[in-house]
């Protein structure tokens, strides 16, 4: 599922259980307090299954939230949660290790628009959509990498939205590509090192990116 299409259905979700809260159905506030750790759940399983995502976020996320769940309904002992950081950080760590893309297996993206999230983990695509429109990409304490040496950007051009907290992304772009940057960068920073090797007409499409940027980078290059 797409992440906008399931941002929309989770607040659908929400808005009409807060709406049979008002009219006295169900009391939504006993609800969330006991079975909020569900919504990480739905968040990491989503994620797991979704080829628009990284499956590593999406253990983290399932793992955090079975924890926090049982130890609201006290189904684990007491003395539990000062387990449960120094696990996470080994969960975490061997999933850097073993988790990632290996050499020969990075995923070819053929859509011509990207959507990609991932926290604690990393993801390679090779774009090679012959009529790229753009999309977002968000790396939370973790890596992305984006080749596009093989796609072409669409008529209109394209629009890049890049987020990166505590991670990095990195672009790779052809020599024909023409891209302009604008962003905010937070205790971080962005570099566009692509040359541009065409002289410019006005009818040549641009990649446009707009990057926020807090404690990481972003380099474009080709």
């Amino acid at each position: 599922m797409r992440g906008r299409t399931f941002i929309g259905i989770l607040l659908i979700a929400f808005g009409a259980l807060f709406l049979l809260d008002r009219l006295g159905i169900v009391e939504f506030g006993t609800l969330i307090s006991m079975y909020w750790p569900l919504i990480l759940i739905i968040i990491g399983a989503n994620q797991l299954f979704s080829r628009y995502y990284s499956s590593s976020s999406g253990i983290i996320l399932i793992f955090i939230g079975v924890f926090f769940q049982l130890k609201i309904l006290d189904l684990l002992p007491s003395d539990t949660g000062k387990y449960f950081w120094p696990v996470l950080l080994i969960v975490i760590g061997v999933i850097i290790l073993f988790g990632g893309y290996k050499p020969g297996n990075i995923l070819k993206y053929k859509h011509n628009t990207i959507n990609h999230f991932v926290i604690f983990s990393g993801i390679e695509n090779k774009c090679v959509s012959k009529d790229f429109k753009g999309g977002r990409a968000t790396a939370v304490f973790g890596g992305i990498d984006l080749d596009f040496r093989e796609a072409e950007l669409s008529k209109e051009g394209a629009f890049l939205e890049l987020t990166a907290a505590f991670g990095g992304i990195d672009i790779k772009v052809p020599e024909h590509w023409k891209v302009v940057v604008k962003g905010i960068p937070i205790f971080g920073a962005w570099e566009n090192k692509a040359k541009f090797s065409v002289d410019c007409t006005e009818n040549q499409p641009i990649l446009n990116i707009k990057c926020l940027v807090m404690f990481g980078g972003i380099e474009i290059t080709n």
